[in-house]
Parts: structure tokens; C-alpha cells; sequence
């Protein structure tokens, strides 16, 4: 399927015969919206529609590789796709689901727009770093943003940390796609933002699913316990799937045939009731 674009994004409408709901999906870092193909056969074999795009210097996007001025930026992004399918597509109840960075970039979102939302699904959302992130290459990086922001670093994390599945791991390391390196500046402006995530979850009161792998090394599963806390919602749930690491779509099939389960079970429950903040 090839993408069109909507400003300088690359977006893809994954479409269904008389859909039920739809979903915008958001991806994570240093990857793109394509890597979550399992996700998004469930959810159209499930009656939803989806909408994926690849964030400004990602995938087929435009722009600069692995480059913002701003966290605001992914944000923008983001709500510029919204307002696409806002203005231009058939109303439908409307879920959001971010995965890891996606996760931070859905926070600042429904921070927002969540009297707009149906419900909001955060998998593995970038809360708390975990120990795979080299502590190291942090403060360097800290140290030498403002005279080398262009500067790339390798990949912080390691491959083998978003899967069991060793496939998945080979397909993500060979992803022409994929960006396996940072910019200086990207990656300040990602730290600078985790710290002040906290006042936007406290005003999120869609109901929200938070699901996360408990082997998890790349981001930190206190962040998600956190999070589950801190959400104004009434109807908020942690979903833990035991000995997964970070991508749960991307698991070894038994695991990710238990995530799914739950995700549809959940999304049911949501289109069937009355929204209740």
C-alpha cells in the first residue's frame, strides 16, 4: 500500500467495509508506522479502521532523519493528522494508541484532546528510561548538545531488548526504515520532556489501556504504574504480559495472540458503553 501525504507525512488509511471505529496509531522511535503490521491486521480484522503515520524525519516521511528543534514537533505532527481526519473522513468513535515514544507523543496529545477521544492505549509508553539506555551517552550527550546538536550517536538500546521473537529482531536491525542512530538534539529534547509528562497525564480523562512487557529493558514498567496512578480517568487499566520484552506486537505469537485478546476485548468494552470520565 503506498502512503499519500498529508503536509510533509506520509500517512496510510487502512480501510474497512462499514468500520466499527477507528484508530491513529503512532510509532516509536527510531522506527516507523510500518513495523506494526500485526497491530494493525488484528484491528481491521476486528471491524477498525486505522491510520498510521511516520513522524517528520521517520520512515517516508519528510524531513530531517532523527531530527526536531522541538518535542512540540512530534506533537504537531500528530495533531495534524488528526485534524486531516477530522475534516476529511466520516465521523467515527476514535481511539489513539502510541507505542513507546508514540506513547510520550499520545500523553501530550490526549492531554488535550482527550474530550475527543473514545479511548487511549499506551504500549510501553517512554515514561521512565530503562537500563538499556546508556546512562553514559546521556550525559555526553547533555554535555555537547549545544555546540554538536547534529551529531549522531548509535543507538542507545540494544536490538535484542524489543523482542523473544528473534525474527522480529533480524527484520527491525535490516529495516532500511529504520533509523539506528540519534541526533544529539532529538535526543535532549526527548529527555528534557519525560520530566514534565506527569502534569499531562493528570489531565487525561479518556478512558485509557496501558499495556507493557514485565522483562521490558528498553523503557521501565514503574513508568507505566505510574502513569496508572496519575491518570484523571475513571476507567484506566495496566495490562502486564508476563516475560514480554518491549514491543508486545512483536512477540513471540503466543504472547502477542494474549495481548491482542486483550486489546480487542478492551476496545469492545469501550464502544459498547457510555463514556464515563
Amino acid at each position: 500500500m503506498n502512503p499519500f501525504t498529508v503536509g510533509s507525512l506520509a500517512v496510510w488509511k487502512h480501510s474497512i467495509e462499514s468500520p466499527k471505529a477507528r484508530l491513529l496509531l503512532i510509532h516509536g522511535l527510531s522506527e516507523h508506522s510500518g513495523r506494526h503490521c500485526h497491530t494493525i491486521e488484528f484491528l481491521v480484522k476486528s471491524g477498525i479502521e486505522v491510520i498510521r503515520f511516520d513522524l517528520r524525519g521517520s520512515g517516508e516521511s519528510g524531513g530531517k532523519r532523527q531530527w526536531i528543534e522541538s518535542f512540540q514537533d512530534y506533537v504537531e505532527d500528530t495533531i495534524t493528522v488528526f485534524n486531516w481526519v477530522q475534516r476529511e473522513l466520516p465521523n467515527l468513535p476514535l481511539f489513539v494508541l502510541g507505542h513507546s515514544l508514540g506513547g510520550s507523543i499520545a500523553i501530550q496529545f490526549a492531554a488535550s484532546y482527550h474530550s475527543l477521544l473514545k479511548g487511549l492505549i499506551l504500549s510501553a509508553p517512554a515514561y521512565l528510561v530503562g537500563s538499556g539506555v546508556s546512562p553514559i551517552k546521556i550525559k555526553v550527550g547533555q554535555m555537547l548538545v549545544k555546540v554538536m546538536p547534529n551529531l549522531r550517536l548509535p543507538k542507545s538500546t540494544a536490538f535484542e531488548g524489543i523482542s523473544r521473537d528473534k525474527l522480529a529482531v533480524e527484520r527491525y536491525a535490516n529495516d532500511p526504515f529504520c533509523c539506528h542512530f540519534n541526533t544529539l538534539k532529538q535526543g535532549d529534547e526527548i529527555l528534557k520532556t519525560l520530566p514534565i509528562l506527569p502534569e499531562y497525564v493528570q489531565k487525561i480523562k479518556s478512558p485509557t489501556l496501558i499495556v507493557h512487557g514485565s522483562a521490558d529493558p528498553i523503557i521501565r514498567i514503574e513508568g507505566s504504574y505510574e502513569i496508572l496512578r496519575s491518570l484523571s480517568s475513571k476507567n484506566k487499566e495496566l495490562f502486564i504480559a508476563p516475560h514480554c520484552l518491549h514491543e508486545l506486537h512483536n512477540e513471540l505469537e503466543e504472547d502477542r495472540a494474549n495481548y491482542f485478546r486483550h486489546l480487542g476485548m478492551w476496545l469492545e468494552k469501550q464502544m459498547s458503553v457510555k463514556r464515563s470520565l
